[in-house]
């Protein structure tokens, strides 16, 4: 099942940098986009989208008016309005819509929103589907990184970080939904706030009674924690032999 979604924004730098995102979610196809209402209303109706992302302020109607007429014209409608802004959130709920976001867009909160609109194919949901690439953004660009790159994934000041011998990139994704992703047969999760590729171990230290941490096969020697829980199914994977 895809889901059909049109774009509604005037400035051309945020329609590409919300298809983008879009692109690397499963289950959506992008297929229309307009810079204006008059605009959006005959896209609509050509083109019969599931959802409209709609931005709040554009020229002429703006978007919470837009959000009316086009669900006048085609009551199955979801409409998410997206602004830079948060005081149009509570008209926006009042009017029904289905979501509102926050620019600059989150890819896991862009997520969170296409769950409430049905995105996805029932068997496979979004975050089921093995990582191999991903992309992140660091300045106006998407940096494109291969899985097969990434060392450890640790859980830092807020942010989770994908980290490879040469740099480190925040990406936006728990290691919740990670773990989901990556093959168990590569990388164990050894603590809450760290998934490790297992190849990368170096050597295991005891730091405490039952306690220990990981030295990872990285140019900066980092040390990783491994939770007193997690010991046993290393030991599965890795043994302790004496």
């Amino acid at each position: 099942m895809t889901l059909r979604a049109i774009i509604v924004d005037d400035e051309p730098l945020a329609r590409d940098e919300l298809t983008f995102l879009l692109g690397q979610c499963e289950g959506v196809d992008v297929v229309g986009e307009a810079r204006f209402a008059a605009e959006a209303e005959r896209l609509c109706d050509r083109v019969e989208p599931q959802v409209a992302f709609i931005d709040l302020r554009m020229p002429g109607p703006d978007g919470l008016a837009l959000a009316n007429i086009l669900r006048e014209r085609h009551p199955d409608l979801e409409v998410v309005l997206v602004s830079a802004h948060d005081d149009g959130a509570f008209r926006g709920f009042e009017a029904q819509i289905t979501d509102y976001l926050l620019k600059p867009v989150r890819l896991e909160r862009l997520r969170q929103t296409l769950d409430r609109v049905g995105a996805g194919r029932p068997d496979l949901p979004p975050d089921s589907i093995p990582l191999k690439r991903f992309a992140v953004r660091r300045k106006n660009a998407y940096i494109v990184v291969d899985l097969k790159d990434v060392i450890y994934f640790e859980a830092r000041d807020e942010l989770v970080w994908a980290v490879t011998a040469e740099d480190r990139f925040a990406i936006d994704r728990t290691l919740a939904a990670l773990a989901e992703q990556l093959d168990g047969a590569d990388f164990f999760q050894s603590h809450r706030s760290c998934i490790v590729r297992i190849n990368h171990i170096r050597t295991i230290e005891p730091v405490g009674a039952r306690s220990f941490r990981m030295l990872l096969d990285h140019p900066e020697d980092p040390k990783v924690p491994l939770a007193r829980d997690r010991v046993g199914k290393l030991r599965e994977r890795i043994p302790f032999l004496r």
